[in-house]
């Protein structure tokens, strides 16, 4: 079909699973190291910078492999490295924000949301030749996938403090 992207790995199944791995794998890194995240904001900042730097590196091989590099970056690498700068501040932050909501506040919702995003993009960017680049459109919806995950995290504490207040008692004896 016209405009439809390829799957670089040969087929969409395999895709998948290759992005569901990278997503547990991801999550399951932010989960063993709370306990570090919750002392400071080194750790989560290491892990989205290693999250970033591999996701795009999925996105690069991806494009080196089938040779399938959008124009404007081949012609203007000044706009190239400003796409790849935003994008790699964009999947850091998912991964940053996710490992401070989880350790310090014990939010749930931000690693679903992680989870989701990382199956997503991973997913998009092992396919290559479609009507426009997968990056590009990172760009446009990856702001509003992360807001998107605060409002998630913000709706996950509203609910937990509605319900220790309200269900719970605020933890005050009733006798």
């Amino acid at each position: 079909m016209p405009g439809s992207p390829d799957p670089v790995l040969g087929n969409w199944l395999l895709t998948h699973v290759v992005a569901v791995a990278a997503a547990l794998t991801t999550v399951g890194v932010v989960y063993a190291t709370r306990a570090r995240s919750a002392r400071g904001s080194l750790i989560p900042a290491l892990l989205g910078g290693g999250y970033a730097v591999a996701t795009l590196a999925v996105w690069t091989a991806a494009r080196l492999a089938t040779d399938a590099f959008p124009s404007g970056f081949v012609e203007d690498s000044l706009a190239a490295a400003g796409f790849v700068g935003f994008s790699f501040l964009l999947l850091a932050g998912f991964v940053v924000v996710a490992a401070l909501l989880f350790a310090r506040r014990g939010l749930v919702a931000p690693l679903v949301g992680l989870f989701g995003v990382t199956e997503l993009v991973w997913w998009a960017f092992l396919h290559v030749r479609g009507e426009t680049d997968a990056l590009g459109m990172f760009l446009i919806v990856g702001p509003a996938l992360l807001a998107l995950l605060l409002v998630a995290a913000g709706v996950e504490y509203a609910g937990r403090w509605g319900w220790r207040r309200f269900v719970r008692g605020g933890g005050r004896s009733t006798t």
